[in-house]
């Protein structure tokens, strides 16, 4: 699906108008799909002994953390860094999806548009 056309601003015709509200509603629709599949992405992480591991949500909330037998055998210290580990981990794997995701959809979306180069751009201003 192709988004985008172009319009003479000094002759905007009925046909125009309807065929941006139509491209406003399928992209409307891509939204809500969109939403819906990155509500279900999620990251797994795991410590490095492999006695943790991890379950998060797209938005960061954690929805699982399973520890193993052995986990504890370490301290509390060391298993509280591993649970964080394991979060973090899950945490960039949930991220790394929901990037693919929307680079997968501006492709579609905006074939003309450069993914990469605009999310540099975007990482520049925000730093």
């Amino acid at each position: 699906m192709t988004y985008g056309f172009r319009i003479d601003p000094g002759n905007v015709r009925a046909q125009d108008v309807e065929e941006a509200e139509r491209q406003a509603e399928r992209v409307q629709a891509l939204l809500a799909e969109e939403e819906r599949r990155v509500s279900e992405i999620v990251g797994t992480g795991g410590g490095d002994s492999g006695q943790v591991s991890a379950l998060v949500a797209a938005d960061g909330r954690v929805l699982e953390v399973t520890l193993q037998p052995r986990a504890t055998r370490d301290g509390s210290e060391a298993l509280a860094e591993e649970i964080q580990r394991a979060v973090q981990r899950a945490q960039l794997d949930a991220q790394r999806q929901a990037e693919a995701l929307l680079r997968e959809s501006l492709a579609e979306a905006l074939p003309s548009l450069d993914a990469q180069a605009l999310q540099e751009r975007l990482g520049r201003l925000l730093d």
